[in-house]
C-alpha cells in the first residue's frame, strides 16, 4: 500500500511537472517547450509503468538536455547578436564617413558652381568690353581710312596745282627771256611771275604740312591700335 501510495504521489508530481511545462509553452509560444512537454509526459508514463525508483530521472535528464540546448542556442544567438552589432557599428561608421564625404563633395560642388557663375559673369563682361573695343576699332579704322582718302585726294590736287604753277613759271620765264620785244613787257611779267612764285611757295608749304599731318595721324593710329 505504501508503494502504491508513493507511486501515486510520483505520478501526480510528474503530471504537475508536465502541466507546468505545457502552461509555460503556451505562455511563451515556444515550440521547443511544447515538444519538451510531450517528451516529459511520455517519459513519466514509461517510468510509472516500469516502476522506476527514481521516476524523475528521465524527466530531470530531459529538462537538463533542454536547458543545455537552450543555453547553447542562447549563446549562439548572443554570438550572432554580437556579430550583428559589430557589423551594424561598422556600417554606421562607414555611413558616417560617407555622409561626411558627401557633405564635403557637396560643399565643393557648391563652391565650383559659385566660381562658375562668377567666371560666366566675368566672361560676359569681357565679351561686352571686347565688343565695345571692336566697335571702337572699326570706327577708328573708318575715320583713319577717310582721313587717308582725303589726304590722298588733297595731295593729288596740291601736287597737280603745284606742277601747274611750276609749268606756268617756266613758260613765263622762257617767254620773257627769249625776245627783246617781250623784254619790254618784263615789268608786267615780273609781277605775274612774282605772284605765281608766292602761289608756288604756298602750295609747297601746304603740301608739306599736309604730309606732316598725315604722318602724325598714321603714327597716332598705329600707337592706339
Amino acid at each position: 500500500a505504501a508503494r502504491s501510495k508513493l507511486s501515486s504521489s510520483m505520478d501526480l508530481a510528474n503530471f504537475e511537472a508536465v502541466r507546468l511545462v505545457r502552461d509555460l509553452a503556451r505562455k511563451e509560444g515556444s515550440p521547443e517547450l511544447v515538444q519538451l512537454a510531450h517528451r516529459l509526459a511520455g517519459a513519466a508514463r514509461a517510468e510509472a509503468s516500469a516502476g522506476e525508483t527514481d521516476p524523475f530521472g528521465k524527466v530531470k535528464g530531459l529538462i537538463s538536455d533542454m536547458i543545455e540546448r537552450l543555453e547553447s542556442e542562447a549563446a549562439a544567438d548572443a554570438s550572432k547578436k554580437a556579430y550583428c552589432d559589430k557589423e551594424l557599428a561598422e556600417t554606421n561608421e562607414k555611413k558616417a564617413d560617407k555622409a561626411a564625404e558627401i557633405t564635403k563633395l557637396t560643399t565643393k560642388i557648391d563652391q565650383n558652381e559659385a566660381r562658375s557663375a562668377s567666371l560666366k559673369g566675368e566672361v560676359a563682361e569681357l565679351q561686352d568690353a571686347l565688343a565695345k573695343l571692336s566697335a571702337a576699332q572699326a570706327s577708328m579704322n573708318q575715320i583713319r581710312n577717310e582721313e587717308h582718302t582725303n589726304y590722298e585726294s588733297s595731295k593729288a590736287d596740291m601736287e597737280q596745282g603745284l606742277a601747274g604753277v611750276k609749268l606756268a613759271l617756266k613758260i613765263l620765264n622762257e617767254y620773257y627771256s627769249k625776245d627783246a620785244a617781250h623784254a619790254a613787257a618784263k615789268g608786267a611779267g615780273a609781277s605775274i611771275i612774282g605772284l605765281l612764285e608766292v602761289v608756288e611757295s604756298d602750295f609747297s608749304k601746304e603740301l608739306a604740312e599736309l604730309e606732316a599731318s598725315e604722318e602724325a595721324a598714321a603714327a597716332a593710329f598705329d600707337q592706339e591700335t
